[in-house]
Formats: C-alpha cells, sequence, structure tokens
C-alpha cells in the first residue's frame, strides 16, 4: 500500500490499543506498515505515546529528553 505515513501508523496504534487494552508490539508494527520508513514509523509511535501520556512532549524514543543545546 502506497501514500500511508505516520498518522496511519497512530491511527492503527490507536484502534489496536482501543480493542485490546494493550499496545501493540513493534513486531507487529514492522509486519504492518513494511514499506514504511522507520522514521515514519517511530514518529507514529511517537504520537501515540503522547495522545494515551505514555510520552511527554519533547521526548524521544531513547528515553532522553533534548535540550535547546542538543
Amino acid at each position: 500500500m502506497g501514500g500511508r505515513n505516520y498518522w496511519h501508523v497512530y491511527n492503527w496504534l490507536r484502534q489496536y490499543y482501543l480493542a485490546t487494552g494493550a499496545a501493540a508490539e513493534r513486531m507487529d508494527l514492522l509486519a504492518e506498515f513494511a514499506e514504511q520508513e522507520s522514521g515514519e514509523i517511530d514518529e507514529g509511535i511517537a504520537e501515540f505515546e503522547l495522545a494515551i501520556g505514555k510520552r511527554k512532549k519533547g521526548a524521544v524514543p531513547d528515553g532522553k529528553e533534548h535540550t535547546q543545546a542538543d
């Protein structure tokens, strides 16, 4: 499927979470979005985690918050 972006990743994660009550595994995402670049997948994950309160605004996937000096 062409034309999908990080919002599709976010929406898929949201639907999965609402249906199961659990967050999807990265392996499931990679299988579903095999044609996506990993950066798009990571951005969708970040949006989802922000929406459910798992991530604070400005946090990054490595768990470190970057400052202006970074």
